[in-house]
């Protein structure tokens, strides 16, 4: 298992953490080569077994953060689907998170958060 490609999961993890929990759409362009990073890891983890369903939770993970970039783009372009384009960017963020999060508390537990719990008020 490559240490590099389990400090880049963290890095993009982190990164989506940072959006907490109302993205603003705004910073879209952060996510600048976050998919690629997480693709690079994907590639560098191939021969990982455990758990079972690594590589596709990578690839959604990879889909997402595109998924969350061109809503961010479209959110530039067309301001009359901008409350579409915050929600899709919202939900894409995490889903991203998400998946990279289990990822991360199967190939490093003792370094991955636990999951926020939020509370209804």
């Amino acid at each position: 298992m490559s240490s590099d490609a389990i400090a880049g999961l963290h890095e993009v993890h982190n990164l989506l953490v940072s959006f907490g929990d109302a993205p603003d759409i705004r910073r879209a362009p952060v996510l600048e080569g976050a998919a690629e990073k997480v693709a690079a890891s994907a590639t560098e983890l191939v021969d990982v077994t455990e758990p079972e369903d690594l590589q596709m939770r990578l690839l959604w993970a990879v889909r997402s953060l595109e998924a969350a970039r061109k809503a961010g783009r479209a959110h530039r372009r067309n301001p009359l689907t901008r409350p579409l384009s915050h929600a899709r960017f919202a939900l894409r963020i995490g889903a991203a998170q998400g998946s990279l999060h289990v990822v991360l508390a199967a190939l490093d537990p003792e370094n991955t958060p636990p999951v926020p719990v939020h509370e209804e008020k």
